[in-house]
């Protein structure tokens, strides 16, 4: 009885061979999409920033950095779910006997082995894919929070930026005031007849007044003025920040798609060519055992 007992705790102490991916197989796979997909979502940001600003008076600045913030704290998670759990999972046995080519190198049954995922990798590249852009999506969705972060930080630019250009306008007014008051004091003093002159006619005095303040309303230049008076240049259009926003952030699964080739079919096996990386991918994933 001592003597079985001896063989059992021996048995269980040797290391049982791994016939799946688990582990550091999983953690490595998992990083090494996460890593590929970094630049491409990096790019899709930068792209839809830039969108945002050109389309609005704000300053130039990295306004989507709360949502990509998110997307790598959350990254990891939604893609181990995705490819494990959730696809690629259990033995590849049928009947009790493995296939030919299961576990490695190239099993065709969906088993949580890297040959498996070596023979399925056109179904993998769009888990990969499909995760990616769930999760983006999910972020810059109108009323999650980091989509309310996004638009909390435009329209606290928007509103700094509408102050700074008032007091830009309000000088540029009052010297064009000063100016056309001095230009209207000159061409009077010439006017004056000289002494001893008597004029035959008598002309209506011009009002000096200085000209109105302007009101809030934007104004026209004028170069047709007679009087070539400076108006001020019209103060922009405020941009409606919030549908600006959503229309560029609802578009971000399109430019995700676009940066990765295009054709996110299921069954195209060339799809997505610009987010495969299969030869590099597969040759990785098979240095698990």
């Amino acid at each position: 009885m001592i003597v079985l007992l001896l063989i059992s705790a021996l048995l269980l102490s040797v290391p049982a061979t791994v016939s799946a991916c688990e582990g550091e197989c999983i953690v490595g796979i998992t990083n090494a999409f996460l890593g590929n997909y970094t630049p491409v979502v990096e790019a899709v940001m930068n792209d839809l920033n830039q969108q945002i600003c050109a389309n609005s008076s704000i300053p130039p600045n990295n306004y989507l950095s709360p949502i990509y913030d998110a997307y790598k704290m959350q990254a990891y998670h939604g893609m181990e779910n995705a490819i494990f759990p959730s696809y690629f999972h259990g033995k590849c046995q049928q009947d009790g006997v493995n296939p030919p080519g299961c576990p490695n190198p190239d099993c065709p049954v969906v088993c949580g082995t890297p040959g498996s995922m070596v023979h399925f990798y056109s179904q993998l590249r769009y888990i990969a894919f499909n995760q990616t852009r769930h999760l983006l999506e999910t972020l810059v969705a109108p009323g999650s929070n980091t989509y309310q972060q996004v638009e909390h930080a435009l329209m606290k630019a928007d509103q700094g930026h509408s102050r700074r250009m008032s007091r830009v306008y309000g000088r540029a007014l009052a010297k064009a005031a000063a100016e056309s008051a001095s230009r209207s004091s000159v061409a009077s003093s010439r006017a004056t007849p000289m002494h001893g002159y008597k004029a035959y006619t008598t002309a209506p005095v011009l009002s000096q007044a200085p000209p109105p303040l302007p009101s809030s309303a934007a104004f026209d230049s004028d170069p047709d003025s007679a009087n070539n008076i400076l108006v001020p240049i019209p103060l922009r259009k405020r941009t409606d920040l919030t549908a600006v926003l959503r229309q560029i952030l609802g578009e971000i699964d399109e430019q995700l798609l676009e940066a990765c080739g295009g054709d996110a079919q299921d069954e195209a096996t060339n799809g997505l060519p610009d987010c495969s990386w299969e030869n590099e991918m597969k040759e990785y994933i098979l240095t698990f055992p």
